[in-house]
């Protein structure tokens, strides 16, 4: 692998989402979260080369939400995802964990955020800046108190 500046396009994508999370399964083994259900977090992995990893920790969709998807928009400076489901068919809402991988991300200090379709709008935004200078990786969580989180 080469030590240069990525070159090509920037670009990003969905690549994998879990099913509805269970608390109280993990909360009655010898099994221990990572982070609780009233935190809404994003672990980030840079490789110094271009390849940027997220994961969108305890992500709020419905619990029917057929096609989970998002809008991503790279901008210098700026990664922004909205994410969307494609419907809502059950009366529940729950926690999921969704994983994007970017390539072609050019070293530098980024403006990453993500809005989910219930995140709540008198709570702190889901966004944090970064400095992807060389190999990083980090975790950033906000509190969230109104439903699907908290306990």
């Amino acid at each position: 692998m080469s030590c240069s500046s990525p070159s090509g396009t920037p670009y990003g994508q969905l690549v994998r989402h879990s099913g509805c999370k269970s608390f109280l399964a993990v909360q009655g083994s010898t099994l221990t979260p990572s982070h609780s259900s009233s935190e809404e977090c994003l672990e980030y992995t840079y490789d110094g080369q271009g390849h940027l990893t997220l994961r969108h920790i305890n992500a709020g969709f419905n619990c029917c939400p057929g096609t989970i998807s998002a809008a991503i928009v790279i901008l210098a400076g700026e990664i922004i995802i909205k994410e969307k489901e494609e419907s809502s068919l059950c009366d529940c809402n729950c926690l999921f964990d969704v994983d994007y991988e970017f390539m072609n991300i050019k070293p530098g200090l980024y403006r990453i955020s993500v809005k989910g379709p219930y995140q709540p709008p008198d709570e702190p935004p889901l966004e944090f800046v970064v400095a992807l200078k060389g190999p990083v990786s980090g975790t950033f969580c906000v509190p969230r108190k109104k439903y699907p989180w908290g306990s």
